[in-house]
């Protein structure tokens, strides 16, 4: 399997002439910093409302889990760059460094085809959902661009996860966590 060298303690990610952590963090990451607001803003209000005024929020709870699914969507592709999804190496150890670039290869691509699965059935889904007019109850907030949106993200996390089993780290275990010092 290739690996990509190591730049001091920059990502061995996908730097193919594009910045991709990048890209993310200025798109994903502004986005799910923004949804983390409304939401913060959301609850405050309902709260504020509900307890003191005797009038809560109308719809809070709607637009609560509208915005978490899409903060848990938009968040998806940059947990799956940042190689921070759990990770369980129970046979680490018994194995020696090869077997172990192997193992890291098969879960970079096992994890791709399951997150290209998801986004197959969302995409399904969401198709479905658009053609019914599927809304929600109170609000009535069209909830097929929510899954377009879920399946956008994980075709991005598939993607990436599947260049992560071809270009693996030069350690098995490694993260970039770890090679910056953080742990």
């Amino acid at each position: 399997m290739p690996t990509r060298p190591q730049k001091g303690n920059a990502d061995p990610g996908l730097d193919a002439g594009i910045d991709f952590k990048r890209l993310l963090e200025r798109t994903l990451g502004v986005a799910a910093a923004i949804i983390l607001l409304a939401l913060v803003l959301i609850t405050c209000v309902d709260v504020v409302g509900r307890y003191f005024l005797d009038a809560p929020l109308a719809g809070a709870f709607e637009l609560t889990e509208v915005l978490l699914v899409a903060l848990v969507f938009a968040a998806l592709p940059l947990a799956t760059e940042r190689r921070e999804h759990v990770e369980v190496d129970l046979l680490a150890h018994a194995f020696g460094h090869n077997i172990n670039r192997l193992m890291v290869a098969f879960g970079g691509l096992f994890t791709g085809a399951v997150l290209l699965t998801f986004a197959w059935r969302l995409l399904v889904h969401s198709m479905k959902a658009a053609s019914d007019g599927a809304v929600t109850n109170a609000l009535q907030i069209p909830l097929a661009p929510f899954g377009y949106l879920a399946a956008g993200a994980c075709l991005v996390s598939a993607i990436i996860a599947v260049l992560r089993g071809f270009y693996l780290p030069d350690e098995p275990g490694s993260k970039v966590i770890k090679e910056e010092g953080a742990l």
